[in-house]
């Protein structure tokens, strides 16, 4: 299972780079390939599309290109018609209305009389310097766009002479340079897929390196068949197994559900607010792609830490290792673990928590969570007693209530202690009840002083 989870992932990130490359790949790649300088002898149709920088140096008329959405008092971006005397043709230049002020400067320095501009002198030339203009090419094709230029030339703010209007009206193809702007779309639509590429390259990576690398499966199943800590483990294997199936099927469900959500709430918020559909692909879908993998893809790759059986398994033996480095003692414990049937166990399954207690004639063992292990030897026992423990956890602006069933073991000499010897919990009344019920059967006689209410 953990297997196929890895291969889920690399197919979901494979098919997310495949998806997002085919439709942002050349915009991605224009924008991380810089802008470049147009050439003297490059032509607009031969620079379309390109991420290019251009020297603006005679805007001949400007007129809003864009407003804010529902206030037609609010002007967004500008429009500047602009004459390349180089290439003999007109070009629309758009740029947001908060960068107008070098544009607005240049309109009237470039159209101005004669005498004006000996009147100058040595300024005049500061006021004809060119603003650079980054961005990319497009034809312009749309009726609505042709329609606004056209008002523009025939306004009285058109600056340019005659033959300049009969040049306009003979010119056929026309393009637009967007400041900021790939492929009719603002630049950092592309910043947003190479990111969501990014998030999901490393991820494929993680899953590829998980995929191949040793599990710990080939680890458990190498130890020393012969051994009763071996056998003890291993036969944790069926509650266990059952518990981290449940454990995985849940956190799949939830993290395809989450990515699945996200991404499709964002998409129709795209379309519902008029976007074309390369704008939502390229900003919309992927900004929820990326936010919904941020959250699913770790899940789906942690399961292999919280729900591998045998990664348990091995997570309890360095544990109980570490209590009795001595390898003879846990033999010895292990041993008489075994002797205990299914009916000396407690197991408490939750959704994310698992413990389970086997007791012994002498020693019980609680194993619980990924890699807790508490070893209780029941001859040393002075006092047992459980309490209930409920209250609140906060967790941003949300309070959640909780209820545990804590055990408190002291040993023999240490009843007045202010902290327990040993001490755990339990989810529920009954699994704890239970645990007090067998406890009491282990301590025979002993029971009634060792086991008290607190």
């Amino acid at each position: 299972m953990k297997r196929k989870t890895q291969l889920s992932v690399v197919i979901l990130t494979l098919v997310v780079i495949l998806f997002m490359g085919s439709v942002a790949g050349k915009g991605i790649l224009t924008l991380l390939s810089g802008a470049t300088q147009i050439s003297d002898d490059m032509t607009f149709d031969q620079a379309g599309d390109t991420y290019l920088s251009y020297e603006v140096t005679y805007p001949v008329v400007s007129y809003p290109e864009e407003y804010y959405s529902g206030d037609l008092t609010r002007v967004k971006r500008m429009a500047y018609i602009v004459y390349d005397e180089g290439r003999q043709t007109f070009l629309k230049v758009v740029i947001a209305k908060e960068n107008t002020s070098s544009f607005d400067r240049l309109l009237r320095a470039a159209n101005m009389s004669d005498e004006l501009k000996e009147s100058w002198g040595e300024d005049l030339e500061s006021q004809l310097e060119p603003v650079a203009v980054t961005g990319s090419l497009t034809s312009i094709e749309d009726s609505e766009a042709m329609a606004a230029l056209s008002d523009a030339f025939m306004s009285s703010d058109f600056e340019g002479t005659g033959e300049m209007s009969m040049a306009v009206l003979a010119q056929d193809d026309w393009y637009v340079l967007e400041e900021g702007y790939i492929q009719g779309l603002p630049a950092w639509h592309f910043w947003i897929c190479t990111a969501v590429l990014g998030i999901n390259l490393l991820f494929l990576l993680i899953a590829l390196i998980s995929l191949f690398r040793k599990g710990a499966k080939a680890d458990v199943l190498s130890w020393d068949s012969e051994s009763s800590v071996t056998k003890f483990l291993k036969r944790q294997l069926p509650w266990l197994e059952a518990w981290c199936r449940k454990g995985r099927g849940r956190r799949t469900r939830q993290a395809f559900l989450v990515m699945i959500i996200v991404a499709g709430a964002l998409t129709a918020l795209g379309f519902y607010v008029g976007g074309s559909p390369f704008e939502v692909v390229t900003c919309h879908l992927a900004l929820g792609l990326g936010i919904g993998e941020l959250y699913g893809i770790p899940l789906l790759l942690g399961m292999g830490l919280a729900f591998d059986p045998y990664k348990l398994l091995k997570n309890y033996d360095k544990s109980w290792e570490k209590l009795y480095p001595v390898q003879s003692e846990r033999e010895a414990i292990a041993q008489e673990l075994l002797e205990a049937d299914d009916s000396w166990v407690v197991q408490e399954l939750g959704k994310e928590d698992c413990v389970c207690a086997t007791l012994g004639d002498r020693y019980w063992m609680i194993l619980w969570r990924t890699a807790g292990v508490t070893l209780i030897d029941s001859s040393r026992v002075g006092k047992m007693y459980s309490e209930t423990v409920s209250g609140q956890v906060r967790t941003g602006k949300v309070r959640y209530n909780y209820t545990s069933y804590v055990i408190y073991i002291y040993y023999q000499g240490d009843e007045e202690k202010k902290h327990a010897n040993v001490q755990f919990g339990w989810n529920t009344e009954n699994a704890s009840g239970h645990f007090l019920a067998l406890a009491r059967k282990r301590l025979g006689d002993r029971a009634q002083t060792v086991i008290c209410q607190n």
